[in-house]
């Protein structure tokens, strides 16, 4: 196929149906400047494409990219991804006319802290992404005001690999299928790594989820059980306290029946007055106990009731905080922000999550936690993350042996990426504990490392 020097720049959107709409890298740029809006787009966050495409409306390099739109339809101001270098840094793609392409997506990232605004491609028969972006260059192109190369010859008189096939010696006759089988391999290769990609986020964010509902329960049980205790407690209180009372009825009965047998001689008339004693106290005694179970159910409304209290006072704490936060930090923040419209980017490494890239909005969170916001965006909790970093800095078995109880401290193997560690299997060695046997094949590996 004869070349060009021609290239153009596209930008393509993706939706549910296929393409919805294609436009110039030029008036892109309007679009991100702030200039034009996106209506259609409003509070959405689209799958784009940035397409490299020479004098034949052939693509020879493509950027897979998410962008978020505001309420107004406006592009939001802190987007900065690199399309330029990621296209021409991006890694073997599929044959779209023009040779294998340079693709930049979210399993092959050139640039690794942008590999959270990048998607990638379906390549499902009926609905392959790359064969709608190149059904779409070819009919529209010219329409949309990309450059061709008037230069070279129509599509018809160009020699196809059949025609070249058909002059060569008969030794190389395999040399365009060769060519055809390592092309499809290629696309097949990217297909599997797409889908093994997708698979490991989604099982990341199930994981993520059921330790949230697992920690969310654990702390429900754990306040559940501390009002049982505090309602066990008070009602032992005032079952100590009722026995207390009947001891003192028994002891001013006895006191009246000595009395009555040495007053015998007084008759009906002391028998009388007991009796009235008796009733009197017995009433007294009944009013206690109505007035205790009052008070018992009154306590138990207010544990029932306290949480909520409790709740909404750590609502508004927490509303006080973020004001004075918020005041405090204005001025910060808005020097931030003038930093990042210059296009300064703010990026923090840590370990398991690699270098991140921290937008003005999202400073004070970061330096509030710096361990929870790496946790998150490794998709694991914070006290995941803790376990996994106190591992990842010293791996040693954590298993505890001896009269003492202290850890075995032997050596095991690293787990370098939080969301595969699992807290008591990684971090310990049950074929070296509790005994400490020993383990020439895990000390090979160790030594290896």
């Amino acid at each position: 196929m004869a070349g060009s020097s021609v290239t153009s720049e596209a930008i393509l959107f993706f939706d549910q149906e296929g393409i919805g709409k294609s436009m110039l890298f030029s008036d892109f740029e309007a679009i991100l400047d702030g200039m034009v809006g996106m209506p259609e787009y409003a509070g959405q966050e689209r799958r784009g494409a940035y397409c490299l495409v020479n004098g034949r409306l052939k693509v020879k390099a493509m950027v897979l990219f998410l962008i978020d739109f505001d309420e107004d339809g406006m592009a939001d101001h802190t987007w900065n991804v690199p399309l330029r270098h990621l296209a021409e840094h991006g890694g073997p793609g599929p044959d779209m006319g023009a040779g294998p392409i340079r693709l930049a997506c979210r399993s092959q990232c050139p640039v690794a802290w942008h590999q959270d605004q990048l998607w990638d491609p379906s390549m499902k028969p009926g609905a392959n992404d790359f064969v709608a972006a190149r059904d779409l260059l070819r009919r529209r192109g010219a329409k949309m005001g990309l450059e061709v190369d008037e230069d070279l010859p129509p599509a018809g008189e160009v020699p196809t690999l059949e025609a070249v096939a058909t002059v060569k010696p008969p030794r190389e006759e395999g040399d365009p299928e060769r060519v055809r089988l390592a092309r499809t391999i290629k696309e097949l290769r990217l297909r599997i790594h797409t889908l093994e990609t997708s698979q490991r986020e989604e099982m990341a964010q199930l994981r993520y989820a059921r330790q949230q509902k697992e920690e969310i329960l654990s702390a429900q049980l754990d306040k559940v059980l501390m009002q049982f205790k505090t309602l066990k407690s008070q009602n032992a209180a005032l079952r100590e306290q009722n026995g207390s009372l009947k001891a003192q009825v028994e002891a001013l009965n006895l006191s009246l029946e000595e009395r009555a047998g040495r007053d015998a001689e007084q008759g009906s008339e002391l028998e009388r007055l007991t009796e009235q004693y008796r009733l009197s106290l017995e009433q007294r005694l009944e009013e206690e106990r109505a007035r205790l179970a009052d008070e018992i159910h009154s306590r138990e409304m207010d544990v029932l009731n306290r949480d909520d209290v409790i709740n909404q006072l750590r609502a508004e704490i927490s509303e006080l905080k973020r004001d004075h936060l918020k005041e405090a930090h204005s001025g910060a923040r808005k020097m931030l922000e003038k930093l990042e419209d210059l296009g300064l980017s703010f990026i923090a490494f840590h370990p398991g999550a690699g270098h991140l890239s921290v937008g003005a909005g999202q400073i004070a969170d970061y330096m509030n936690n710096p361990q929870a916001f790496a946790a998150r965006k490794c998709l694991v909790t914070e006290d995941h993350y803790r376990a996994w970093l106190a591992h990842y800095e010293n791996p040693v078995c954590q298993v505890s042996v001896g009269p003492d109880q202290k850890p075995c401290g032997k050596r095991v193997i690293r787990v370098d990426v939080p969301n595969q560690f699992k807290p008591g299997v990684s971090d310990c060695n049950s074929n070296r504990c509790p005994h400490c046997r020993s383990d020439s094949s895990i000390d090979n590996v160790l030594r290896f490392r």
